[in-house]
């Protein structure tokens, strides 16, 4: 329950998604827990470094893509708290996320067909097709790898 978010709040649509499936299970946010950062290894590192130099206890740190869970991850591994079940984990698979010690769990995301069918749409637009706005739903795989610890039971007391 203690999951800390390293990436951008402004700029980024995932945030409030976070926000409201963290509320849906009964986890509430809490600020001391994020590092708004540009999306980088540099700045996740930075980002992560920060927050436990500053007494953040997260036992989870989720980050806005592949690329500052590398630097995440780092910060964490100097830190000393690669043992002991701490989670990370991101969205993206990048190639290099398999490959990571430990590899990196992460959320695959079909890009290509995302950019498949956004050139169709546009094309039917553009050719006096449709008009109203679409809503595509794709779908996803959670490529779980050694990254995220597993997950302890709650003793039917959700505030724990």
């Amino acid at each position: 329950t203690k999951i800390a978010y390293i990436g951008e709040t402004q700029n980024e649509n995932d945030m409030p998604v976070n926000c409201s499936a963290l509320a849906d299970a009964g986890i509430s946010v809490n600020q001391k827990y994020i590092a708004n950062i540009v999306h980088s290894t540099e700045e996740g590192y930075k980002g992560v470094h920060h927050l436990l130099n500053n007494g953040c206890d997260a036992t989870a740190f989720f980050c806005a893509d592949d690329i500052t869970a590398i630097g995440a991850m780092k910060a964490i591994k100097e830190h000393g708290l690669t043992s002991g079940g701490r989670t990370v984990a991101s969205i993206d698979d990048i190639d290099t996320a398999q490959y990571l010690t430990p590899p990196l769990t992460t959320t695959h995301i079909p890009l290509d067909e995302m950019g498949q069918m956004a050139a169709k749409v546009l094309i039917d637009r553009i050719e006096g097709g449709h008009t109203k706005h679409l809503k595509i739903l794709f779908p996803y795989d959670i490529m779980e790898r050694k990254s995220t610890a597993a997950l302890r039971k709650i003793h039917d007391n959700p505030q724990k």
